[in-house]
C-alpha cells in the first residue's frame, strides 16, 4: 500500500521533533558544558518514499566542519573554499557550548564543528555546492 507524500512527510516530521526532543547526545566533548542544547536546521535531502533507493555520486571530500548560515555547517575545503552541504534526510545540529554537534536522524553523533572529515556524495552546483550521501568520517578532532 502506497504513502501518500503529506502523510509521509507528516511522520517524518514527527520523528525528527521526537528526535530533538531526546537528551543530549553522550559522545559530544561540548555536551558536558551544562547549558541548554539548541537545535540548529540543517540543509537535507528531500525525504524519500519508503522502499526508493536515493542514488549517490561515488566522490570524496576532505575538509574541516565549519559553521555556515545558509546550511548550518558546511565544509572548508583544503584550498580554504567554504562548500554548502546538503546533509541527509534526518540530519540535525545542537549547538552545545558554541561548538555544532552533527547528528543523524537516530541521535547519533556524526561529527563536530572543527572536526577534519571526508564526506562521500558528489559536487551538484557550480557553486560547490556538495551532496553528501555516501557517509561522514571523522579523520581528525
Amino acid at each position: 500500500m502506497r504513502i501518500a507524500r503529506p502523510v509521509l512527510a507528516a511522520l517524518i516530521t514527527v520523528a525528527a521533533v521526537v528526535g530533538c526532543g531526546q537528551g543530549s547526545p553522550s559522545a559530544s566533548p561540548a555536551a558536558t558544558s551544562g547549558r541548554p542544547a539548541t537545535t540548529i536546521a540543517l540543509r537535507t535531502h528531500e525525504p524519500q518514499p519508503a522502499g526508493t533507493a536515493q542514488a549517490c555520486p561515488a566522490a570524496l571530500i576532505e575538509g574541516t566542519l565549519v559553521r555556515e548560515k545558509q546550511s548550518g555547517v558546511a565544509l572548508r575545503d583544503p584550498q580554504g573554499l567554504v562548500r554548502q552541504i546538503i546533509w541527509p534526510s534526518g540530519y540535525y545540529a545542537r549547538d552545545h557550548g558554541g561548538r555544532l554537534v552533527v547528528l543523524d536522524a537516530s541521535g547519533n553523533v556524526v561529527a563536530v564543528e572543527g572536526d577534519r572529515v571526508s564526506i562521500g556524495g558528489g559536487e551538484i552546483d557550480a557553486k560547490g555546492t556538495w551532496l553528501g550521501c555516501g557517509g561522514t568520517t571523522v579523520l581528525a578532532p
